[in-house]
């Protein structure tokens, strides 16, 4: 009897609510639950890490003491299985000793020893078994899905092990790969003797063999095999998937995603639109909705500006939530703010951590123009959601970015988004419609979109037509499982 729904197995370091340390745990926590709602069956595998909680998750054992080769050895692992609450969607969850510490990315000091010596395993070695026990799971279990979709160069491996057990198992035959990449920044780049460790033959796999014999310093980039082996590849932005055609935003991987420019595509992630939704938010002052917007967003604000300590005033009030990183813009949009401050009245308030010049030049300019500025350097999930209630407009002037996630909040609270045309940010934002774009990446330009934000401030009326234009836009992960399911029936 053929299958009337699309089968699909996820794999992925992080999801979130079982695991999680950056974007990659949101974007897996809840495509899967927007998926399942369109009827398509899914399966999301991840480590079973020391920080699950087996009783809090219900977590049962599938299957024990599945056996598979690693570093030229039998090593076994266990498979378990949970439902995510409230969801149809199954999680598949591999027990192995190298996965017992409850941190997702161990550090030097955490790294496990190996069995046969005292050499250790690190991040690289755990997610090369983390594959493979993967594959080795559809193998034993007898699944059949249409589409493995793998995140990151975590499970970049897993295409080129399909591709290895197809030799000899057909029930392979019709199991198509898509490999998303999320950060292409963090490659997975080891020795070459990682195909020995995972047991993969470099003289029979096309893209092993590639990355095997090229002249790069004898390295293994997982994501350059990813890249190569996967039957299609996507990324999280459609202008993001052309950025990284090009030497400034390739990251040195430019040349291989132009060799797969016909089998590369970008969909947007989407936000978690009931967390985020001013009229159920519990962080902040006063509900909110498009028909209470003037009142509700006045109310927000001048809690903000008691919060931080800033006058109550009828004046542009900017918000920044971001991690305090060069890549978010901040070496532009500093001194564009130390120029614009001196010379007109707008607040700012800043929520973020990151490199240390970074901080201490925002606490800096906050102790310059107290009355006008507020720098928290911590990080703080309910001031992040005052900050999108409270602000007038949203600040995020990216040197480059995938997708972006506070730029589709900001609007989603009826805040405007002051952004630069890059990667996501130019796919979501349209300027003088929902936010305000610049695209050269100068401080002279960033000054110019503040100018244009006090302008429009000024001008309520347009105001509040594009911050009401924002809050209409959908940005849930229904359009974003709809694109994916599109994708889905392309590869089976």
């Amino acid at each position: 009897m053929p299958k009337t729904k699309i089968e699909v197995i996820m794999a992925s370091a992080e999801m979130k609510p079982l695991a999680k340390v950056g974007g990659l745990g949101d974007v897996v926590g809840s495509l899967p639950i927007a998926l399942s709602k369109l009827g398509v069956k899914v399966k999301v595998f991840l480590p079973f890490y020391g920080s699950i909680d087996s009783k809090k998750f219900k977590v049962k054992l599938l299957k024990k003491n599945i056996e598979t080769n690693i570093n030229t050895k039998a090593h076994t692992f266990s498979l378990y299985e949970l439902s995510l609450p409230k969801t149809k969607v199954k999680v598949c969850l591999i027990k192995n000793k190298h996965f017992n510490n409850k941190d997702v990315y161990l550090s030097d000091s955490k790294k496990t020893k190996k069995t046969n010596n005292n050499s250790r395993v690190d991040n690289i070695e755990r997610f090369v078994l983390f594959s493979r026990a993967v594959v080795e799971s559809i193998k034993v279990m007898k699944w059949k899905p249409d589409v493995v979709h793998c995140h990151d160069w975590h499970t970049a491996l897993i295409p080129t092990f399909i591709d290895e057990y197809s030799l000899e198992d057909n029930n392979f035959d019709n199991v198509s790969s898509l490999y998303t990449i999320h950060n292409l920044a963090n490659q997975g780049i080891t020795n070459l003797d990682i195909t020995d460790y995972a047991g993969l033959h470099h003289d029979l796999t096309p893209a092993i063999m590639e990355d095997y014999y090229d002249q790069d310093g004898g390295k293994i980039d997982s994501m350059k095999v990813g890249i190569l082996s996967a039957d299609y590849i996507n990324t999280v932005s459609p202008n993001y998937a052309k950025e990284i055609l090009s030497k400034e935003y390739g990251a040195g991987l430019e040349d291989y995603l132009l060799r797969r420019k016909k089998h590369l595509s970008g969909i947007l992630n989407g936000i978690n639109t009931d967390l985020f939704n001013p009229s159920k938010d519990k962080f902040i002052e006063k509900k909110y909705s498009i028909k209470t917007f003037s009142t509700g967003k006045a109310k927000n604000k001048e809690s903000l500006q008691n919060l931080s300590k800033l006058e109550k005033n009828d004046l542009p009030l900017f918000g920044l939530v971001s991690r305090l990183v060069s890549q978010k813009g901040l070496d532009i949009l500093l001194p564009s703010l130390e120029a614009m401050l001196k010379k007109h009245d707008f607040q700012l308030v800043v929520l973020g951590t990151g490199q240390k010049e970074f901080e201490d030049k925002f606490k800096v300019l906050a102790k310059k123009y107290p009355k006008k500025v507020k720098a928290n350097i911590t990080f703080d999930i309910a001031l992040a959601q005052k900050i999108y209630a409270g602000s007038d407009f949203f600040l995020m002037p990216s040197r480059f970015e995938p997708c972006g996630l506070g730029q589709l909040i900001a609007m989603r609270y009826g805040t405007i988004p002051v952004v630069r045309s890059t990667g996501g940010l130019k796919d979501t934002v349209v300027n003088n419609k929902t936010g305000i774009v610049f695209k050269n990446y100068k401080q002279k330009s960033m000054e110019s979109a503040l100018e244009s934000s006090l302008k429009l401030y000024k001008n309520k009326t347009k105001f509040k037509n594009i911050a009401l234009s924002g809050m209409k836009q959908d940005f849930s992960w229904n359009a974003s499982a709809k694109e994916y399911l599109k994708l889905y029936k392309k590869l089976k």
